[in-house]
């Protein structure tokens, strides 16, 4: 299994991306921790975004670490 990070910054080890809800944004496959969450970033993209805009340190500390 490969390490990944959902877009609010929760990293996972031991699961498989493929099982969590996703969605495409500006070019990206963004993936979320429950279908709430997605649910929340369907409403405002952009909103949702902003709120977790410190996600993408994790995401790119998440990339240096593996």
């Amino acid at each position: 299994q490969k390490v990944f990070a959902t877009l609010c910054g929760r990293i996972y080890r031991d699961a498989d991306p493929k099982y969590f809800p996703s969605s495409e944004y500006r070019g990206k496959k963004l993936l979320f921790c429950t279908e709430a969450c997605l649910g929340a970033f369907l409403a405002d993209p952009d909103l949702f975004c902003k709120v977790h805009r410190n996600s993408e340190k994790t995401v790119s500390r998440l990339k240096i670490e593996s």
